[in-house]
């Protein structure tokens, strides 16, 4: 068995690169997003891949995807008024989540509040910063 710890800092160094590449892209908002393909985009292997995500990110694959598509939405729904009007089911869609449930889930894991009280928060901040 290959021993991980054999990597060469050059190979972890450009894996980090192609992740930074990757989260400036779209395409984990795919729901077909998995960990061949990330790796395959990364030009890796899988085991690789999982290391420095793990290392480096601080969690597992899914859980990587799942924050950088609630971190997008998180974004639009700040920057995008028009996103606040959407429903939740919608906004999961959006971000690349195949439920609502499991979108609501992981939003709450990442927020700690469920996207309808931090929709209605932002609105009400929008609110009161128009009767100002």
């Amino acid at each position: 068995m290959e021993d991980v710890n054999l990597m060469t800092s050059f190979t972890e160094e450009k894996l980090l690169k192609n992740l930074k590449d990757f989260e400036s892209t779209d395409l984990y908002l795919r729901n077909d997003m998995s960990l061949p393909s990330l790796a395959s985009y990364c030009k890796t292997n899988t085991k690789y891949l999982s290391r420095i995500i793990n290392s480096h990110k601080g969690m597992d694959f899914n859980n990587y995807i799942n924050t950088l598509r609630i971190n997008f939405i998180i974004e639009k729904l700040n920057n995008d008024p028009e996103y606040r009007k959407y429903k939740i089911a919608a906004l999961a869609d959006e971000s690349g989540f195949s439920s609502q449930n499991k979108f609501s889930t992981v939003f709450k894991k990442v927020t700690s509040i469920s996207p309808s009280v931090f929709i209605k928060y932002l609105q009400n901040q929008q609110d009161d910063s128009l009767e100002e």
